[in-house]
């Protein structure tokens, strides 16, 4: 098991100025392991979404790998810094739940989720463009 970070404020990194988005990263890496006494190498992106820009800037904060929502099995030749992850609902049965941690990778389970995910990451990458939030350094 592992503890990982998840950001400072919960935000939307992605939609974040350049500082805001270092500040995010550094200062949750920082509060855990100061916490609990050990590294922390991982990070799930808030809200599962992130952009070239944020995986560089999570790997320049320290973080050795981190998990985006795919809503498909992490495979061995995925970038660390864009793991994919899933979506596990209040409403996931205990039977679902059992299938996706035993890793059987049954594609329909995830196809609803996938497709939702594919939708909303347009409609942020579009929003960003339109924001000028995606340029900067």
């Amino acid at each position: 098991m592992e503890i990982g970070a998840h950001s400072h404020t919960h935000a939307q990194l992605d939609q974040l100025r350049p500082g805001t988005l270092r500040n995010e990263l550094v200062t949750s890496k920082a509060l855990l392991e100061d916490g609990l006494g050990r590294a922390v190498p991982g990070l799930a992106y808030p809200y599962g979404y992130s952009n070239a820009r944020v995986r560089r800037v999570a790997h320049e904060a320290g973080y050795a790998h981190a998990c985006a929502v795919g809503n498909i099995m992490a495979g061995p030749r995925q970038d660390a810094f864009a793991l994919s992850r899933v979506t596990i609902r209040r409403s996931t049965s205990l039977a679902t739940f059992g299938t996706i941690a035993s890793g059987r990778k049954e594609a329909v389970l995830f196809l609803k989720d996938r497709s939702l995910t594919k939708g909303y990451a347009l409609v942020r990458r579009t929003r960003a463009l339109l924001t000028g939030v995606s340029r900067g350094a």
